[in-house]
Formats: C-alpha cells, sequence, structure tokens
C-alpha cells in the first residue's frame, strides 16, 4: 500500500511539473519517470493500478503523459478548459488537435471542460468509480448459495466455453419475486473472481457515453456485466450490450417475456423454488440452537412448509431467529403466514382425542391425514411428483348436516399435520361484476400457493354448485367462474377442505376431481352421551342431577347444538348464581329447538316438566 501511494504521489509530482511549465527537459522527465515506474511494477510483479490501467488502455508513452496530467489535475479539482487542454496537447504530442470528437472513450467533453472519465479515476484512486445512472459496481464474495449448486455448476462451465468461442452469449437467469436472482448472479461472478456491473433496464439509459463507461468500469475492476430487465421493453439494449460485450447476464421476472430479441444466443435458466429437504438445511444452518426454542405448535415441519421462493424463505427463517433472539411476543406473527384479507386465519388446537365421530369416518380420518405427511416423500422421492406433474393437491370435501364437526375436523387435520388453517371468505371471492369473481380466485390461490396451509371453503356449494344450461349471458360467465374454480382447486399443489349441508348441489366434474370425500352423519345416541360428558370444561360446577344419559336418549342433537345447549346452561347457571343443573340444560335444548323449528314430543315435554 505504501509502495502504490508513493508511485502515485510521483506520477501525479511528474504530471503536475510539466503541465505548470511545458517544457521539453519536463517532458522527458516525465517520460523516464513512466518508463522507470513500469520497468520496477514489471519487475516486481506488484500490483498499480496506473500500470494495469494502462495495460488495459494499450496506452503508448504520449498518451501516458496526458493521462498522468490530467489525473494529477482532476485530484486537485482543477478541470482543463478546451483552450487549455489543446495547449497541453501540443506540448505532449508536438502537433496541434484540430477536433475533439477523435479523443478515447477514457476522456470527453463536460460543460466546457475536458475531464477524464470518472470510472478511470475512480480506478487510479482505489475507489469505487462514479457510474452513469441505473449502474452499480457490487463487489462479490462467494457464500453458501442454497438450492442453486446445478444454476451455478452449469453457469461456470458457460463461463469457461464463451472464453474459447468468439460467438456472442447471454445468461438469463429468471425467477419468481424473492428468488434471488441478483444474488444468484453476484454468485456467478464471485466464482469466477468477479465483480458483478448491474444495470437497471428501466433507470440506465444506454447512451454512447455510458456504454463506454461500462466497458471500462468492467475492464479494469474485472466485472460480470449484468441487466435487470424492468417492465419497459427497450428493443435496443440487449442489442447494443451484445455489441460491446461477448458474454454478458441478464436478469428477469419468469412472467416478462424476453422481447428484445438480441443477436446473441440466449442461455435460460430458472431459479427453482427449494424442496423441503433444502429449507430444512437452510433453517437449521440459520436457526442453529434455536431449532430447541421454537415453541410447540410450530416445529420445524411448519417452518419449512412455507412455499417460498429461495430469498423470501431465507429472509423468512432469519426474521424467526431474530424474535427468537430478543424473546418478543411477536414470534406468532412471524411464523403465521401473512396473506391476502380473502383467507381467516383459524387456531388449529384441536385434536383427534377431541372428536366425536362414527368409527369409520373417525377412521378415515386418520387415514387421510397419514396419507397427506406421506405426500411430500412420494411425490418427490418415490418420483410421483415427476410422472404426473398436475393435479397432485389434495382435495378433502366433508358433507352432512350442520353441527356435525365438519369445521372442527379441518381444525384437527391442521394440527395434526402442523399445517396452518386458512378459511376462505366467501363474501370477498364473490363479485358481480363479470371477471372479478376469476381475479379474487386467482388471487386466494396465489397466496395460498406461497404458504404449506389447508385451504376450507365452508359452506363450499355456494361457489361449488352445478353448472347450469346456458340461456343468457349470466349463465355464461356463472358456468366459466365454476369452471375457473374446479381448474384452479385441481392445480392447487397444497390441501383444500370443502364443507357443506348440501351434497347434491355440487357440480358433477367437482366430484370426479376430489381426492376423498368423508360424510359427517347426526351422532347417534352413544356419540350424543359422549358429547354430553365432554362438553362442560372440568371448572364448570355441575349439579349430580344432570343425567346425561338421559340427555342423549331424549333429545337427538348434533355436536354443535349440543355445544350451544352447554354455553346457555352455564351462562343460565352463573347468572342465577347455581350449579349447572338439569332445568338449565333443558332451557339451552329448548333454544336449539326453537332455532330449528322443531318441536318437542310428549316424552320430551314430559321430561320438561319434571325439571321446569
Amino acid at each position: 500500500m505504501e509502495h502504490t501511494e508513493a508511485w502515485n504521489l510521483k506520477l501525479k509530482k511528474s504530471g503536475r511539473a510539466f503541465q505548470e511549465e511545458q517544457t521539453a527537459e519536463n517532458r522527458e522527465r516525465l517520460l523516464a519517470v513512466l518508463e522507470e515506474c513500469h520497468r520496477e511494477i514489471a519487475q516486481s510483479g506488484e500490483f498499480l493500478p496506473w500500470f494495469e490501467a494502462v495495460l488495459y488502455l494499450e496506452l503508448p508513452p504520449v498518451w501516458q503523459m496526458l493521462l498522468c496530467v490530467m489525473w494529477e489535475s482532476e485530484t486537485r479539482g482543477k478541470r482543463i478548459d478546451i483552450a487549455e487542454f489543446q495547449q497541453l496537447y501540443c506540448g505532449i504530442f508536438r502537433q496541434e488537435l484540430y477536433s475533439i470528437n477523435g479523443l478515447p472513450a477514457w476522456i470527453y467533453e463536460s460543460e466546457g471542460r475536458i475531464i477524464l472519465s470518472p470510472v478511470l479515476l475512480g480506478w487510479l484512486e482505489g475507489q469505487n468509480p462514479i457510474l452513469p445512472t441505473g449502474a452499480e459496481l457490487i463487489l462479490t464474495k462467494e457464500k453458501k448459495a442454497w438450492g442453486m449448486e446445478q444454476l451455478l455448476l452449469e453457469s461456470e462451465i458457460l463461463m469457461d466455453r464463451k472464453g474459447r468461442t468468439e460467438e456472442s452469449a447471454i445468461l438469463c437467469v429468471e425467477g419468481e419475486e424473492g428468488s434471488g436472482r441478483q444474488f444468484c448472479m453476484e454468485q456467478i461472478s464471485a466464482r469466477q473472481g468477479m465483480a458483478l456491473l448491474l444495470l437497471d433496464g428501466d433507470a440506465f439509459r444506454g447512451t454512447e457515453r455510458e456504454m463506454n463507461a461500462c466497458v471500462l468500469c468492467a475492464g479494469l475492476f474485472g466485472a460480470f456485466l449484468c441487466v435487470r430487465l424492468g417492465k419497459e421493453v427497450r428493443s435496443k439494449l440487449l442489442q447494443e450490450l451484445s455489441e460491446c460485450f461477448s458474454f454478458y447476464g441478464v436478469i428477469k421476472d419468469n412472467k416478462r417475456m424476453l422481447e428484445e430479441h438480441p443477436s446473441a444466443v440466449v442461455y435460460i435458466r430458472q431459479i427453482p423454488r427449494p424442496d423441503k429437504a433444502c429449507k430444512q438445511q437452510m433453517a437449521e444452518a440459520l436457526l442453529g440452537e434455536w431449532v430447541s426454542h421454537l415453541p410447540e405448535k410450530c416445529q420445524m415441519q411448519q417452518l419449512i412448509g412455507r412455499q417460498l421462493p429461495i430469498g423470501a424463505f431465507w429472509r423468512y427463517i432469519r426474521n424467526v431467529r431474530a424474535e427468537l433472539d430478543a424473546g418478543t411476543s411477536q414470534l406468532e406473527q412471524v411464523l403465521t403466514p401473512s396473506v391476502s384479507t380473502s383467507l381467516n386465519f383459524l387456531p388449529a388446537t384441536r385434536t383427534f382425542a377431541e372428536l366425536k365421530l362414527p368409527k369409520a369416518q373417525y377412521d378415515q380420518l386418520r387415514q387421510i391425514s397419514s396419507m397427506i405427511a406421506a405426500r411430500e416423500e412420494v411425490m418427490g422421492q418415490w418420483g410421483f411428483g415427476d410422472k404426473f406433474s398436475y393435479g397432485n393437491g389434495m382435495s378433502v370435501l366433508f358433507y352432512g348436516a350442520p353441527g356435525t364437526g365438519k369445521t372442527m375436523a379441518a381444525q384437527v387435520l391442521a394440527n395434526e399435520l402442523g399445517m396452518p388453517l386458512y378459511r376462505v371468505d366467501l363474501s370477498q371471492l364473490i363479485s358481480k361484476y363479470i371477471g372479478e369473481t376469476q381475479k379474487n380466485i386467482g388471487r386466494i390461490f396465489d397466496e395460498a400457493d406461497k404458504c404449506d396451509c389447508i385451504l376450507l371453503f365452508d359452506e363450499a356449494d355456494a361457489i361449488f354448485a352445478k353448472r347450469s344450461d346456458v340461456s343468457d349471458a349470466q349463465d355464461r360467465y356463472s358456468n366459466a367462474e365454476t369452471a375457473y374454480l374446479l381448474q384452479r382447486i385441481e392445480q392447487y399443489a397444497g390441501v383444500s377442505i370443502l364443507a357443506t349441508n348440501l351434497l347434491q348441489n355440487f357440480d358433477e366434474a367437482f366430484r370426479r376431481r376430489i381426492s376423498y370425500m368423508v360424510h359427517f352423519p347426526m351422532p347417534d345416541e352413544k356419540l350424543r352421551k359422549e358429547l354430553w360428558d365432554t362438553i362442560f370444561p372440568t371448572a364448570t360446577p355441575i349439579s349430580d342431577e344432570v343425567d346425561t344419559l338421559m340427555l342423549a336418549q331424549a333429545f337427538e342433537l348434533s355436536g354443535a347444538s349440543i355445544k350451544n345447549a352447554a354455553l346457555h346452561s352455564a351462562l343460565m347457571a352463573r347468572a342465577e348464581g347455581s350449579q349447572v343443573r338439569m332445568k338449565h340444560i333443558l332451557s339451552g335444548i329448548s333454544n336449539e329447538y326453537g332455532k330449528q323449528g322443531k318441536v318437542l314430543g310428549p316424552s320430551q315435554k314430559e321430561l320438561f316438566d319434571a325439571f321446569l
């Protein structure tokens, strides 16, 4: 470093001496210093920015003299006007300068002054260069590139191949937002020992002077040029870059077409979403010992279930670690995926022990839970995901009378699988405006795709209704909405649960697409007895006169009605300052019967008369 500074000072001092007195003696002295500098650096093999710049620009001694003088003037803040430059040029080259238009790219006129390119000046001073608007020089460093190993290996092969051919080529890395496209390009550059010169396709204007600055920056700083394509299609930008660079990179969104049509060969590589094995490695590496501090209801499987691009998943895990490290109460908000307003998060705290169903349905739900848990391995390691790339999601239809436990069963499955549960808000889904319903449907599934969650469509027959014969335009659009919904539910790679009271209202095409159907019948006497026995919390004071067997035998109620009657009785008993007694429970049952329009039978009336 000291040697570099000493040579810089010596070069600048000689350049200033010549500028102040442009004599033949000072000219020869400056040439001698330049020759001495080159001889010593070449023999020692040391790094000197000046020497590297001269070699890259292939400057003969007279041009080196001009560069030396201008460098010294720039560092003193003294700008050379056109008249002074012509005099300086004549003193160095011993001939007149007739036009400044023929000057090399590293010198140009600006506001009546002749200046060095800011890129070259930054290189000589050992500083980051001042680049055109929309251009940025990134000093890269090799880092662990999760899920990008194959892409980086292929890029290295392409880089090596382009060194042996004259054909212009582009390495195009595409992916969704948050997939780490820029990071990938940084790692491609870092593995070649290069910096990254990144251009913003929208902000970079691409004038001739700006193109020259990019070429100069890439050459001096050893940078791999890459342009991030924006929304605006600029047909000439890639073509102009192809004329200046034999090999460069392009970053684009995977939904954006490459409409610029450059003449160069284009190698397109896509950054895929990481699989669960990759995400687990990422999470374990970043969380470290904090893995053991995760709350019980959020274990590793829930973390790695988030369906996010690589970069977005990394930021998500980093936020989880920050909350664990801070010990704040906001961890649950970080762990719970944030989705659209059309999806309502349902806490999944219910267990199979709380679920009261006939044995056949109970066993079927257990089996469905086990199969959903095994799906990742079957699709990935067993190869089903490669063989059948479409319609690999799991869809389950719960149908039966109201209050028979359909929503609760969805909560049980979510809890058992460690997956977040979201209920679709139908009021946000259906629109009276043509085309808006499909857009809302698309947004819901796009958001759900980002997290490994269970989607619950409650009262699903309202949106999965049978398609009708087309008699007017409204029927046509209604049928189109149903068809689109069927298509998206089949494409959805997660788990969908649909609950309905009216199976007969479902479209036949949907029934064919459903993975499993579970019937939720009204509970029989045995199940009603179990429900009455377990419905009251242990802290609730219950009178000894309460006969759950009598209640189960006398009243045919769903699980939801039993819950409502129990809550009614508890509130009534507390208001009276007593234990929960039969009269309170019967009052709750009477309320339920009234809501359902049922009439008490003779034996039931006798029971009421006995306790009321």
